[in-house]
């Protein structure tokens, strides 16, 4: 797996004072999780308009709030199963929103490849996502993979930042859905045992 784990653990405590502020402020965990949210939808619908500077603002914005929401309940024990559940739940929105502007702007400008590639893109991430939910809901772990949630939120920021979306949307469709396969293949190995 290319490792997010240091750079998760450094951008954790570095947002940590402003968790604690938050969280003495009476700001609810569950709240910065539907802001970013909101966030993400409105990054989709500016990307499909081909406006990828406000676009590129919120997708950083959501994935902002994203990191934010687990700080701010680990932080001030706010942590609950149903803000566990919530944040599972509308990370697959999120995932899905920017990447459903890049395809319906692909489809408008009729560029194949951004169409294409965001849809793979799209597969590969639920499949991912998926592939780790039901291998934990039958006791088993797969957390295995070469490509995890921040790898692609940080390749699909970088296509948007620099112009090269299409180079980064392909190495994001092969990627994610090869981890995909490492967790089916992590699955198959562990419940044959």
């Amino acid at each position: 797996m290319i490792s997010s784990t240091n750079i998760k653990g450094k951008t954790q405590e570095l947002l940590k004072p402003f968790a604690e502020r938050a969280g003495s402020a009476g700001i609810s965990p569950n709240i910065i999780t539907v802001t970013g949210f909101i966030f993400s939808f409105i990054s989709g619908i500016t990307i499909g308009m081909n406006n990828f500077f406000v676009g590129t603002l919120f997708f950083i914005l959501s994935g902002l709030c994203d990191m934010l929401d687990g700080i701010i309940a680990r932080v001030n024990g706010k942590a609950s199963r149903f803000g566990s559940f919530l944040d599972s739940f509308l990370d697959r929105y999120s995932d899905f929103f920017p990447l459903a502007g890049i395809a319906a702007l692909g489809f408008y400008l009729q560029d194949f490849n951004l169409f294409i590639l965001s849809l793979l893109s799209t597969v590969g991430s639920f499949a991912t996502s998926y592939a780790r939910a039901k291998a934990e809901s039958l006791n088993i772990e797969c957390k295995v993979g070469i490509l995890e949630r921040p790898e692609r939120f940080f390749l699909l920021l970088a296509g948007l930042i620099t112009g090269f979306l299409v180079e980064c949307l392909l190495i994001l469709a092969v990627l994610s859905n090869i981890t995909a396969f490492q967790r089916l293949l992590c699955a198959a190995e562990k419940l044959k045992r």
